[in-house]
């Protein structure tokens, strides 16, 4: 078999452009959330996590009295696709209506992932339906992937969707390499932008030129692993590097307090990349459709991360019916009788 000379360069790239993102994966915060729905639409919800031993309780997320944070009796585990993670303690409230229990993640100061919830219930006869939807908001980026990724690309990156059939392992590699040397290129390019951006409002109209003409310059002499970590400081040592006689190299050292506290409120959106979440619902009846990707105990579930919501919003939709039993023996009864009536009413019946 004939390796193609570029397949190492490919491994490098592949994991130099995921370093960034990885390196949440390895402190993520694991959530599951289970939602168990009763005839009246009433919910009990309980948020679990892995809690170690002596570094407390800690669920990011709003709360009010109705919360009770409780050790499970016994961890179980739950696949998060990139690991599985036991549970050992859950919040929980109940006996209220969906909207009250409404789970809003704190992630990052006013970064605040809520999604807006429903339940509803429909009579059909011989079936009660219930439907359950969630919808999250996604996540606001300093550079759209217009230029770098199609849509169908960032769909399958971000979401594994319409993976093509088919393909073996190599050709998928190979499929995920070429959208993550554009993801990466992406990503380089956010960087410098939202980094001319922290720094802009303590510029000069003559260094505001600078950052608009010499990105190429300064992404040149930078390595993809460098930008994807820069910090401020190291910022402006290149664009002085690049820019000689700029008036760049002093910048920061005169605003570093101001310049530091944008960096770390743009930085915020990271946050949302070391947590994640696993929602389930169990609602009455069986799952007749919705768009779940797995089930936990029968009931249906989908996970949720900054990944996904990088594509936009994330819709999580489930309806469950539940046969009307006593209906169906009523309407079967009465089928019955009726056809029990017609048959004596019908001739050569009479004696």
């Amino acid at each position: 078999m004939n390796i193609p000379k570029n397949l190492g360069r490919s491994f490098r790239n592949l994991s130099v452009a995921l370093s960034a993102l990885m390196m949440a994966s390895s402190c993520t915060a694991y959530y599951y959330v289970r939602t168990d729905v009763s005839r009246n639409l009433e919910v009990d919800r309980y948020v679990y996590r892995e809690v170690p031993e002596g570094t407390g309780t800690p669920f990011s997320f709003a709360s009010d009295s109705r919360w009770k944070v409780v050790k499970v009796d016994e961890p179980f585990a739950v696949d998060f696709y990139d690991g599985t993670e036991s549970m050992t303690h859950y919040a929980y409230a109940g006996s209220a209506n969906i909207g009250d229990l409404a789970v809003a993640w704190d992630l990052s100061g006013d970064g605040i992932v809520k999604p807006k919830e429903s339940l509803g219930k429909r009579f059909r006869w011989f079936y009660t339906y219930y439907d359950y939807k969630a919808v999250f908001k996604g996540l606001e980026l300093p550079l759209p992937f217009d230029g770098y990724m199609s849509k169908a690309q960032t769909e399958l990156f971000f979401r594994g969707a319409d993976s093509p059939k088919g393909w073996n392992g190599v050709e998928m590699f190979f499929l995920l390499d070429t959208i993550n040397q554009s993801f990466a290129q992406w990503y380089s390019d956010a960087v410098y932008l939202v980094m001319c951006n922290i720094f802009r409002p303590f510029c000069s109209s003559e260094q505001k030129t600078v950052l608009d003409t010499v990105k190429q310059s300064f992404m040149e002499g930078v390595e993809l692993e460098s930008m994807f970590a820069m910090k401020p400081d190291e910022f402006e040592d290149r664009l002085a590097a690049v820019a000689p006689g700029s008036g760049f190299g002093k910048l920061y050292e005169s605003n570093a307090e101001a310049i530091d506290e944008a960096y770390d409120r743009e930085a915020q959106v990271m946050d949302f990349f070391e947590t994640a979440f696993v929602y389930s619902v169990d609602m009455p009846g069986r799952y007749f459709k919705g768009n779940a990707v797995d089930f936990i105990d029968g009931n249906p579930m989908w996970k949720v991360d900054a990944y996904r919501l990088m594509n936009g919003e994330v819709e999580l939709a489930a309806t469950t019916r539940k046969p009307n039993v006593l209906i169906f023996i009523l309407t079967f009864a009465a089928i019955a009788a009726l056809l029990l009536l017609f048959s004596r009413r019908l001739p050569g019946r009479r004696r």
